[in-house]
């Protein structure tokens, strides 16, 4: 499962947009989606986007394509929706099921296919943690999942990641750590997205030619972009 927003100007990325204007924002994230689902559609197992708000469904259709399956996210918090993707997933017959975020569009297929086949191993649970402290993927069997992991979470704090570790870490859980990987929040992530990809096939990517036709070889943006 895969977390998305609709790329709604003023609703996503609102700190790249300080730097950067709204439009601007809104529009990178919806090439994050699109370079995401485009490396992970090629991995065995079934691809879902859960989105937001689930009345912009059609306008989510028709942005990232037919061809995915779409699932409006339920619940009032975030731990809340994913707890309730969760127990979505796994009411469907599923054995092991990942929850990944989309502020990530360098992801690879290869993490995630790592990531099932530490479940599929007899790990409880697996966690990626991002290099801001929280997490950009979560898994569990379906004999492990405990919604309690979520519970009074403080989401967007630096310590999202330690806290969930510890929960599962107390309940005994045998865990797969993954590689740590770089979410894109701030004008510094961009600029340090842009230095690492410079020479690589992600160089190619939607975001990347974006970003190139934006802001040039500068690092920099401006509010009126």
């Amino acid at each position: 499962m895969v977390f998305v927003r609709h790329p709604e100007p003023g609703k996503v990325k609102t700190r790249l947009a300080k730097t950067y204007g709204d439009h601007f924002a809104a529009e990178l994230y919806g090439y994050f989606v699109d370079d995401l689902l485009e490396a992970l559609e090629r991995g065995s197992y079934r691809l879902e986007i859960t989105f937001t708000p689930a009345e912009k469904e059609l306008e989510i259709r028709r942005r990232f394509g037919g061809r995915f399956s779409y699932i409006p996210q339920e619940g009032e918090g975030l731990g809340e929706r994913m707890e309730k993707a969760f127990l979505s997933c796994f009411a469907k017959g599923f054995a092991t099921t990942l929850l990944i975020g989309s502020d990530f569009p360098d992801l690879t297929v290869e993490v995630i296919e790592q990531a099932f086949h530490a479940l599929e191993n007899r790990h409880d649970a697996v966690v990626g943690p991002a290099f801001d402290g929280g997490y950009y993927l979560i898994g569990f069997r379906s004999a492990t999942f405990d919604p309690g992991v979520f519970k009074e979470m403080p989401w967007g704090e630096r310590i999202v990641c330690e806290k969930t570790l510890n929960r599962l870490h107390a309940r005994g859980y045998r865990i797969h750590l993954m590689p740590a990987w770089h979410d894109i929040d701030t004008g510094e992530d961009l600029a340090a997205l842009r230095a690492r990809h410079a020479n690589t096939p992600f160089s190619r990517s939607r975001t990347m030619t974006f970003l190139r036709n934006r802001l040039g070889t500068s690092s920099l943006g401006r509010k009126d972009l």
